[in-house]
């Protein structure tokens, strides 16, 4: 996750959108200005609340440039299709190419929002793209990651259809095992809340959990909860790379115009690979509902 410099709330800021507004209602160059103006703005947002930058390493392609990496000829590559589902490589070789897929959304706006210089809404509008491809990027991500993670790297939980401390415990020496420090657990709020009625937890923790909604450190790993998870996994990601997110095409907006339906609006689009290089690095709980 990263932060940038556009306040979209600061006076100046304001003003230049309420400038462009007014100008995009009358010419087509007015709207493509327009369009170039919202990119930073969504840009922004994207990486203000993106996980996959904490779990891939990015990597931004020079221009032409494949999305072609090394990997163990005894393991398997894996990543995402054009589709969103994830595929693997075949044992024996020794690179892999990650495809490039592109990851849009086309938000649309009533005219009269321009006319009437309604930047609200125009700021609502902003964020719901980027809201809309973030998730789509995080969706991805944590897609290629859990059907990355082997067999002998899962932990399942077979009863009471919730996550154990001690299967957490056993998912987490898998990477000690192998001399690595877990940096990440990836799970859903739901998973989170049954961490919260452990026994072993101290009473200082649990009282600090239930007053600020927060399980910061648990064995040497951040906990991140997200919407974007299984609700059924728990993803446990080591301080060590284990794959690529593969930028070909930063975010770029261009402007649509509908005239007949007194609409217009933004062809929002970006485009990148995600993939997995060393799943051996990985493990994960599943809960058997």
């Amino acid at each position: 996750m990263e932060t940038t410099g556009i306040d979209v709330h600061s006076q100046e800021y304001m003003e230049a959108m309420a400038a462009l507004l007014s100008e995009a209602v009358s010419t087509d160059e007015g709207l493509k200005a327009l369009a170039a103006a919202i990119a930073a703005p969504i840009d922004q947002e994207i990486k203000r609340k993106e996980i996959t930058s904490l779990l891939l390493t990015k990597q931004n392609l020079p221009k032409g440039e494949p999305a072609k990496y090394q990997k163990k000829p005894k393991v398997k590559a894996y990543w995402i299709s054009k589709n969103g589902e994830a595929q693997e490589s075949v044992l024996g070789e020794d690179e892999v190419e990650f495809p490039i897929n592109r990851i849009h959304s086309t938000p649309m706006v009533d005219i009269s929002v321009l006319k009437h210089g309604n930047i609200g809404t125009l700021t609502d509008i902003q964020k719901a793209a980027a809201t809309e491809i973030r998730k789509e990027i995080d969706k991805r991500t944590l897609t290629v990651i859990s059907a990355a993670i082997p067999a002998e790297n899962t932990i399942t939980v077979t009863s009471g259809g919730k996550l154990t401390e001690d299967a957490l415990n056993e998912a987490l020496s898998i990477l000690e095992d192998l001399e690595l420090a877990p940096s990440t657990i990836i799970m859903r709020g739901a998973r989170f809340n049954d961490m919260r009625s452990w026994e072993g937890i101290d009473p200082q923790t649990k009282l600090e959990l239930r007053q600020k909604g927060i399980y910061k450190v648990y064995g040497g790993a951040n906990i991140l909860t997200t919407a974007a998870a299984n609700m059924s996994e728990i993803i446990i990601v080591p301080d060590e790379e284990i794959g690529k997110w593969a930028i070909r095409q930063a975010l770029s907006t261009e402007s649509v115009y509908k005239a007949l339906k007194f609409k217009t609006g933004w062809l929002v689009w970006m485009e990148c690979a995600q993939g997995v290089t060393r799943p051996e690095l990985l493990a994960k709980v599943v809960i058997n509902q």
